[in-house]
């Protein structure tokens, strides 16, 4: 019997330094680094905070120096929201300002931000590209295959773009155009970690089990430390019915990331898959709570494994 157990694709998203532009007002690009850095740590609220302080400061009108005398006079606008500068730190802060939205689940709000960015600077692949994850994010993966054909289109260089439609056309069951998008990211960046997860990810849907442990292991190999390696091995040693090798790799994706709810639910597939239902339980109560919408597809592949279970009796 062939399990179809839960998989999460791993996205790339690009995050903007910021532009060396002489107009930009000096409390602008502080802010704007600062929110880099809170970025950086995680703090992603901290990050919008600033973020949004440099889009203010620099959108304003630039007349610096002129004093309220001068709008008077020449009966233009001192107040920003009237009239807007349209510098490239705003487009840079809109689109850092989206990427930090998405990582707090905001996929509407980053679509948002995204678009400011694009009406700002409309060759800003980069907006393009996080516009699409986040589009993806909400299962919309025409919209973001199309927003990553932008990307692409402006950047064909652009490895991320291509790694993130290949994951948009593997949601859509385009399991070779995916791969073939795959192919072509690592061609253009062999040392992009996610690819070679997503690879052999699309892989071991296909069948190809021992192409997708080349890719995982391939991932391991660049990154040590990337959970989702452990995780993408871990399946593919479950597709061989390699359950203790499986449950070694579960293991260590969960150290890693304590936090990775379909680390939990599928190592306690292989556990159900051992009679540990004990065990089992607990690990899919812990998936659950770190991800609620996962009970449903969870109670279903469990009903199968036990019924599965008494067949092979």
């Amino acid at each position: 019997m062939k399990f179809h157990p839960i998989a999460k694709a791993a996205v790339a998203l690009s995050l903007l330094a910021a532009p060396c532009m002489a107009q930009a007002p000096r409390a602008a690009s502080d802010h704007f680094n600062r929110g880099v850095s809170l970025y950086q740590k995680g703090d992603f609220e901290g990050a919008i905070a600033d973020f949004t302080k440099a889009i203010e400061i620099s959108s304003r009108l630039d007349n610096r120096g002129r004093g309220d005398d001068w709008s008077r006079k020449t009966g233009a606008a001192s107040n920003f929201d009237k009239v807007r500068v349209l510098d490239p730190l705003a487009a840079a802060g809109y689109a850092n300002r989206g990427l930090a939205r998405y990582h707090l689940g905001d996929y509407e709000g980053a679509i948002t931000d995204c678009n400011s960015a694009i009406a700002i600077d409309p060759r800003l692949s980069t907006a393009y590209n996080n516009r699409g994850n986040a589009r993806f994010a909400l299962k919309d993966y025409d919209r973001a295959i199309a927003d990553f054909n932008r990307a692409i289109a402006i950047d064909p260089r652009d490895a991320e773009a291509y790694n993130n439609r290949g994951n948009a056309y593997v949601a859509k069951e385009d399991l070779d155009r995916g791969i073939a998008d795959f192919d072509r990211a690592i061609e253009l960046a062999p040392r992009l970690v996610a690819v070679y997860f997503n690879r052999g990810s699309a892989r071991r849907e296909k069948g190809d089990d021992g192409g997708a442990l080349k890719d995982f292991e391939k991932a391991l190999a660049l990154d040590p430390r990337f959970a989702p390696g452990y995780y993408g091995r871990a399946m593919a040693m479950c597709s061989r019915n390699e359950l203790d090798k499986a449950i070694k790799d579960f293991n260590r994706a969960i150290e890693l990331d304590p936090n990775y709810a379909l680390a939990y639910g599928n190592r306690g597939l292989a556990l159900l898959r051992q009679g540990k239902d004990a065990e089992a339980e607990k690990d899919f109560e812990r998936a659950v709570a770190l991800k609620p919408e996962l009970k449903a597809k969870l109670e279903l592949i469990v009903e199968r494994v036990r019924k599965s279970r008494q067949t092979n009796r």
